[in-house]
Order: C-alpha cells, then structure tokens, then sequence
C-alpha cells in the first residue's frame, strides 16, 4: 500500500502545498539542514519527503542562528 505522503516531491511542490519556499528548500538542503534526494542520471535533480522536510522544521535550532 502507498502512502501519498512518503512519495518523493519537488521543491516547487513543498511551496506549492505552503510548507516553505522554493529557494529556501534548496538552501536548507544544500546546508544539510533538510533531508534530501538526488535523482536522474545524473543526481542533479532533488526531491524531498514531506514527512521528513515537516519534521526537520519542528527541530529546534541549535548554534549561533539559535541565539
């Protein structure tokens, strides 16, 4: 049985369903703050999970951006 929500997304689709923007999703991917995935031949593209992009926002922030 496939759950809707483990599929694999789009950062455009993260913004499209309100989660967070586009650019931003790229961001926090690129720093490692949100869990992603290379696709295509040559891994270029990302996709995300939306559990675990929805549950990598509920952390709390730690470090520096934290004070």
């Amino acid at each position: 049985m496939e759950h809707v929500q483990s599929e694999l997304v789009t950062a455009a689709a993260l913004e499209g369903r309100g989660i967070l923007p586009k650019a931003t999703a790229y961001k926090m991917a690129r720093a490692g703050q949100l869990p992603s995935y290379a696709v295509g031949t040559r891994g270029r593209g990302v996709r995300f999970r939306v559990e675990e992009v929805l549950a990598a926002l509920r952390r709390p922030v730690t470090g520096i951006a934290a004070q």
